[in-house]
């Protein structure tokens, strides 16, 4: 059975940079280049932008208030 891929384009490369230096996440970039997450972040590593560890990101929310993982 083959893969079936398509090719990144340059377009969706320089989309994929801005959403990355905006600071959206994994998941919202996939949805608007609609494609698999997983491709959006081999990718971004390709392109030489990685998206932000999640480590690093619950590391940043850990002392708010409303965080959803202080109430579990």
């Amino acid at each position: 059975m083959n893969k079936i891929t398509r090719q990144w384009t340059p377009e969706e490369n320089e989309r994929l940079k801005q959403l990355v230096s905006q600071g959206a996440s994994v998941v919202k970039a996939s949805a608007v280049l609609k494609r698999k997450m997983l491709s959006v972040h081999n990718q971004a590593r390709k392109l030489g932008t990685p998206f932000v560890p999640l480590k690093e990101i619950r590391k940043k929310w850990v002392d708010t208030p409303s965080n959803p993982w202080r109430l579990m």
